[in-house]
């Protein structure tokens, strides 16, 4: 997300990986980078991308973070629009404080389970975050969590969105094309069987908070 500005000081959570898009990008600039993807298949790409790359700094997390650690979930194998709590597939649930107690900067799209992570206690050294919230109760609640926490926040417009998707589109264009061969997300949006969710409806939104 292209608001977040790394520095060679921070650690960084990437929830929701994917195909390691953001990953990539800042595990260049970022002193560690711990990545979490639930989808096997976007996990194997993801894993890839990283290895291609050469980056020794980043940690790979085959799990959907949550509030409870070991507990079994659910998953839709949807790519970019997969939900928690229902699908066919399995995944072993992580939390937050497991993965390391110093993130500085934090990346979060989780599909719905934002809601239960947030509540944790695990903001002691976050200075920047970027969430992509799931349903109006979340986007009610959660930025008025990180404003309570101390962070200045601000929804991302549709210019943020499509700006940071074509600049990762082309830093990135065999793994995208492997993710798009799957998913087929930009085909359906182009011919209008598919919403960009932050960019197409009031129930999902991209948060950005600073400190």
């Amino acid at each position: 997300m292209g608001l977040l500005e790394v520095k060679n000081t921070d650690v960084v959570l990437d929830a929701g990986a994917f195909v390691g898009d953001f990953t990539v990008k800042v595990a260049r600039k970022a002193k560690e980078v711990v990545a979490v993807e639930p989808l096997p298949w976007a996990f194997k790409l993801l894993k890839e991308n990283v290895e291609t790359n050469n980056l020794k700094n980043v940690t790979l997390v085959n799990k959907a973070l949550y509030d409870i650690d070991g507990v079994k979930l659910k998953i839709t194998n949807e790519g970019t629009g997969s939900k928690i709590g229902e699908g066919e597939i399995e995944v072993e649930g992580v939390t937050v404080e497991s993965l390391h107690k110093g993130f500085t900067v934090v990346k979060m799209d989780i599909e719905g389970a934002e809601g239960r992570v947030m509540k944790g206690d695990w903001f002691t050294q976050v200075k920047q975050i970027a969430v992509e919230l799931h349903g109006r109760e979340n986007i009610e609640v959660i930025p008025r969590l990180l404003r309570s926490k101390g962070f200045y926040v601000r929804f991302m417009s549709k210019g943020d969105l499509v700006k940071n998707t074509l600049r990762n589109i082309t830093l990135h264009i065999p793994s995208f094309l492997r993710a798009e061969l799957r998913t087929k997300v930009l085909l359906n949006y182009f011919s209008k069987e598919y919403y960009v969710p932050a960019v197409a409806t009031g129930e999902y939104k991209i948060l950005y908070g600073r400190k």
